[in-house]
């Protein structure tokens, strides 16, 4: 019953029109970047712990996306 009412309330809030905006810009600015990591790369798992040891890690995953843009676009 719990779990109806939440996506009640999810679905209420992506109806209304400005969360909608945003909710639909999230696919375009964020996921794909993340999509390419886990299917392409299959970067799935950090393996480090601590803050900035993850951040220095997805920093070198980012770097490997950019790269293959690059060298797909000279192609």
């Amino acid at each position: 019953q719990k779990w109806e009412e939440h996506k009640e309330f999810i679905r209420q809030k992506l109806s209304e029109k400005e969360t909608g905006e945003i909710y639909g810009k999230r696919k375009i600015d964020v996921e794909p970047v993340f999509g390419f990591l886990k299917a392409n790369l299959r970067f799935t798992r950090l393996s480090v712990r601590g803050k900035e040891k993850v951040i220095n890690e997805l920093g070198f995953a980012f770097m490997a996306v950019n790269l293959r843009k690059i060298t797909a676009m000279k192609s």
